[in-house]
This record gives C-alpha cells, sequence and structure tokens, in this order.
C-alpha cells in the first residue's frame, strides 16, 4: 500500500505542476485576448472618425477647413480597410498588407472584411450612403498570434528539457541498475565456491550421497541465478534457440517446487521457429512472470503459457486465474520498487522489462487483466 501512496503522490505531484502550466497558458491567452480586444474597439473607433472625416470632405464646400479631416484620413497608416458604395462597389482602399492589387484580390479582401464585422456607414446626403469594411490591424494581428506563439515555445523548451532529463535519469538508473546486478554477481561468487568446495570435502568423508545432491542442485541453481546478475548490463550474446524447449524447463523446474494445486501448462499453438536469444536471461523473465502468476493465484489453479507466431515475431502469453491487476496499478507494475506483495522489492518486472526490450529489443506488457479473474502478459521477440 506505501507504494501505491508513493506513487499516488508522484502522480499528482506531477498532475499539479502540469495544471499550472495549462493554467498559466490559459490565463496569459485570456489576458491577451482581453487586450485585443480593448485595441480592436479603438480601431473601430477610429474607423468611425476616419468615416466622418470623409463625410465631412465630400460635403464641404470651399470655406470649409478640411485640416483635421485630411489629418485623420493620412494617420491610418495600418488599419485594413475599403470603401465601398451601397451595392458593394469598391471606391478605394487603404493598408492592405501585400502589393496585389487586381481587382480579384481586392474582391476578396472585402469578402473577409465583410465576414469580419459589421460596416461603417458613412453619410453622404440624404439617401446616399458609402460603407467602410475593415479588418485588424497587423500590430493587433501580431499582438494576438504573440502569446501563442511564446508559448508553443516554452513548451517545446520544457519537453526538450523534459526528455533530456529523462534520458539523463534513465542513464543513471542503467549505471545503478548494471552496479548492483554485477556486485551481487561478485558476492555470490566468493560464498558459492566456498560452498562447492565443503561439498566436495562431505563426498570424502562418506555424507549421505542423495542429500549432497540435493545440496548440489540448490548451489548450481545458486549459480546460474550469480550468472543472471552479472549478465545484466553487459552485452548479451545471442544465440538460436528453441523457445519451446527452453519454456518447458523452466516450467518443469517450476513445477518440482509448487504445490500440488497447481499446474503449469504449455500451448504451442504453431510451429515456433528458432529466436535469438541468452536463454539464461530469457529464462530469467519466464520464471518471474510464472512466479508472479503463482503468487497471484495462492498457488493453486493452473498457469497457461501459450507460444505463438505473430508476422514477424513470436509472441509468449503467460495466464493465471488470479487476483488481477487493477486500473491504478497497470501503470506502475513495471516500476522499480512497485510492489502490491508484503515482502519484495519490486524489482521482478522491471528487470524483466529491461531484459525484454533493452536486451533484446522486444516488448513485454500486460496483455488483459480483470479483477479476480486473472491476468495475461504478453512477451514479443523478434523471429530469426
Amino acid at each position: 500500500m506505501s507504494n501505491w501512496n508513493s506513487y499516488f503522490w508522484k502522480s499528482l505531484w506531477k498532475g499539479g505542476l502540469l495544471s499550472i502550466a495549462i493554467g498559466i497558458g490559459v490565463l496569459t491567452l485570456v489576458y491577451t485576448e482581453k487586450f485585443t480586444n480593448q485595441l480592436r474597439l479603438q480601431e473601430n473607433k477610429r474607423i468611425e472618425l476616419w468615416g466622418d472625416a470623409i463625410s465631412v470632405i465630400v460635403n464641404s464646400d470651399e470655406t470649409s477647413d478640411l485640416t483635421m479631416a485630411t489629418r485623420i484620413i493620412e494617420l491610418n497608416t495600418s488599419i485594413p480597410l475599403i470603401l465601398t458604395d451601397d451595392k458593394n462597389k469598391i471606391l478605394t482602399y487603404r493598408n492592405l498588407s501585400v502589393k496585389d492589387t487586381s481587382s480579384s484580390f481586392i474582391k476578396k479582401e472585402l469578402k473577409k472584411m465583410i465576414a469580419y464585422s459589421e460596416p461603417i456607414v458613412v453619410n453622404l446626403s440624404p439617401g446616399v450612403n458609402q460603407f467602410i469594411y475593415r479588418n485588424e490591424s497587423i500590430s493587433l494581428k501580431r499582438l494576438r498570434f504573440f502569446p501563442r506563439f511564446l508559448l508553443g515555445i516554452i513548451g517545446l523548451y520544457v519537453f526538450l528539457a523534459y526528455l533530456a532529463f529523462s534520458r539523463a535519469r534513465k542513464t543513471e538508473q542503467d549505471l545503478v541498475w548494471n552496479g548492483m546486478a554485477k556486485e551481487t554477481a561478485h558476492q555470490l561468487g566468493t560464498p558459492l565456491s566456498a560452498l562447492f568446495g565443503w561439498t566436495t570435502i562431505l563426498e570424502e568423508e562418506g555424507v549421505n550421497s542423495s542429500a549432497l545432491r540435493e545440496i548440489k542442485k540448490d548451489l548450481e541453481r545458486l549459480q546460474t541465478v550469480a550468472f543472471r546478475f552479472s549478465k545484466i548490463g553487459s552485452a548479451i550474446e545471442p544465440n538460436p534457440i528453441d523457445i519451446l524447449v527452453l519454456l518447458t524447463q523452466t516450467s518443469e523446474y517450476l513445477q518440482r517446487r509448487s504445490p500440488k494445486s497447481l499446474r503449469i501448462e504449455i500451448e504451442a499453438l504453431n510451429e515456433v521457429p528458432k529466436i535469438n536469444i541468452e536463454p539464461v536471461l530469457i529464462g530469467w523473465v519466464i520464471e518471474n512472470l510464472v512466479r508472479n502468476a503463482i503468487d497471484s493465484m495462492d498457488g493453486k489453479g493452473v498457469v497457461n503459457i501459450s507460444l505463438g507466431v505473430l508476422e514477424s515475431s513470436i509472441y509468449i502469453d503467460i495466464s493465471d486465474s488470479g487476483k488481477g491487476v487493477n486500473s491504478n496499478d497497470r501503470r506502475a507494475i513495471f516500476k522499480p520498487g512497485y510492489t502490491t506483495k508484503s515482502r519484495g522489492w519490486g524489482l521482478g518486472l522491471s528487470l524483466a522489462k529491461r531484459i525484454i526490450e533493452t536486451s533484446h529489443g522486444g516488448k513485454l506488457y500486460l496483455l488483459n487483466s480483470q479483477l479476480d479473474k486473472g491476468s495475461v502478459f504478453r512477451i514479443e521477440l523478434n523471429s530469426i
């Protein structure tokens, strides 16, 4: 339960940071949108003033002072607009963002402006009106785009930093894992050599041979375990292996050491080709998955090992009828240190996944699981 709490709080912490980042992004966009809307209203007022200036100029006489009106018209150097008559005939335009001034282009721009907002009416005389259509200025468009661009750059930076951090952390974990495994193999080697020496002495002294044979079997088993640890992190030397033979040997070994109420069955669905693997490490993975299946059924029932062929690989399904894996645990079961057992380090599935995916380029995943109905773990390995 403590492992689940640790994983829960870690996930909650990550989710909290992500929520804060999303919140900052949303607030930035909301504030920018509010600010640009205010600028848009100001631009509308400027266009209305521009229309009033046109009306003043059109309705002026020789004594009228047009200095202010002409100055207002001249000051608009950024807001795109098109002036039309009451039949949408284009009379003039200003500040279009491109040099193309063909009639077809101007008409396309007019359609965009008509869709953008309602026109501003310019009253020339009773019954005679002109209409000003406009769009956002280039500055306003850039201001609206800038926070999105900035957030995109920040997001990309955070993503790349996360990848770099994850890679560095994974490299560090690899060094720790490999160092721990090799040190374990080294530490086991010395007492194993001594124990083998003692069995030789006991044989010479005439100790019961059947007991010695069993002791030697367990010592050989310990030697195999030490050899497995020594292989972790080392460059493997794969050999063409008949995987069915390896599965049979592993299941027979586990069957002899399991309660009579439990059976391990192997089902080969097709003729399976040989595969290039390191048999000691793959045997370890199979053993680990089968032991987990036995534990989940409390030593009662059937563990089924199915072997078959996919397009360019073989698969091994290890299924049980045990407790199953709940939805909260499925993302965490392969993480180092995660376990639901009262005893255990929570390293078995993590090591198994590393052996299959890192050392052999295959896949190990939980194919399906239902609470109180069982689980199926699948291994995929490339065929020769």
